[in-house]
């Protein structure tokens, strides 16, 4: 047995070819999945490989190709439940196709997602999928790695051969706040983002237009952009405000997180939800279901976002045909109790 398991660790691309009577590279495109090669042939090859217990060797194959079957996963917060959600989605794909993902976090600092991504050229990664990424250059995108961005989107992307994969952050920004406006609210608080993000502006351009669609006036100087998207900085703006004796009714927040923490300054200083004041936020991540009253929100596809974006730069690493550069997905609003409506 012990001689058995020894042969098995040392078995070569060669011996598999051999034992199913297949040619070398017709081995190569089925573990690669790639070129042509009946049902058959793969069930056969497949088969042979369990039961032999061979491995590819990645490192072997890098050299070879000048790249692997690893996939680099840039995204600003492992903590943040959306953004790790999303990563899981993308790496339980790739993980069925025999990749793996190489999971770089950079804390939403530019500086560090340089050398992150310095590294994984280095190490010859097959493609690059950008979670909210920050401050993409242009040697980023014309570097020759294929390329996926998810949710945040740079401005320089449009005219450059990558995929970009966001949803319809515009109709979330109209359906948060319409929410509000159509339970009576018409003092609302913007709680955004300061950063100028493509999410962020979206999200509030639906904002204004639900105002206009509703001919109410936008409350712009309730707008209250924060410089980190925190429970504490949500928590702070909102104090600030009661602090201040500045009037409002509603809060439509740029994330989950930022409406956890208003809806604490809020029952701090003992106003009610929605009693008083509504609140919505966006994402509809597990902490909404828990707040106190439960947040109404606006849900984003993260399971389809992340296979979608695992799919297409399997494909692009591949250099097989896709689709189309530019996905909008839908959202959804998930009414709570912390509306009226």
């Amino acid at each position: 047995m012990e001689e058995k398991k020894s042969k098995e660790k040392n078995i070569s691309i060669k011996d598999i070819a051999r034992l199913c009577n297949v040619s070398v590279p017709t081995v190569s495109r089925i573990i690669n999945h790639s070129g042509r090669y009946s049902a058959e042939t793969e069930s056969k090859v497949r088969k042979v490989i369990a039961e032999t217990g061979y491995q590819p060797s990645v490192f072997a194959r890098g050299l070879r190709t000048n790249s692997t079957n690893n996939i680099g996963i840039i995204v600003p917060d492992i903590t943040n439940e959306f953004f790790a959600s999303i990563t899981l989605e993308i790496q339980n794909t790739l993980f069925g196709h025999s990749y793996t993902a190489m999971i770089c976090n950079t804390n939403e600092q530019p500086t560090v997602q340089a050398k992150q991504l310095e590294m994984l050229r280095g190490s010859r990664v097959s493609g690059i999928i950008f979670i909210s990424g920050e401050e993409i250059t242009e040697e980023d995108l014309t570097d020759g790695i294929p390329k996926v961005f998810v949710d945040r989107l740079p401005w320089n992307a449009a005219s450059k051969d990558v995929v970009t994969i966001e949803v319809d952050n515009y109709t979330g920004g109209q359906l948060a706040a319409g929410t509000l406006l159509d339970a009576g609210c018409r003092h609302i608080v913007a709680l955004f983002d300061a950063r100028g993000l493509s999410t962020q502006l979206a999200r509030y351009s639906g904002f204004i237009r639900a105002h206009q669609d509703r001919g109410v006036d936008v409350a712009r100087d309730l707008y209250r952009p924060v410089t980190q998207v925190s429970f504490q900085e949500g928590y702070a703006a909102i104090k600030d405000l009661i602090e201040r004796k500045v009037p409002f009714d509603g809060i439509c927040c740029y994330t989950d997180t930022l409406a956890s923490g208003a809806m604490s300054a809020l029952a701090e200083a003992g106003i009610s939800v929605p009693g008083q004041v509504q609140v919505t936020g966006y994402d509809d991540t597990s902490a909404a279901k828990w707040t106190v009253p439960a947040l109404t929100t606006i849900a984003q596809p993260v399971k389809e976002m992340g296979r979608l974006a695992a799919d297409t730069i399997l494909k692009m690493s591949r250099n097989e045909k896709i689709a189309k550069k530019h996905y909008t997905l839908p959202v959804e609003l998930i009414k709570r109790k912390s509306t009226t409506i």
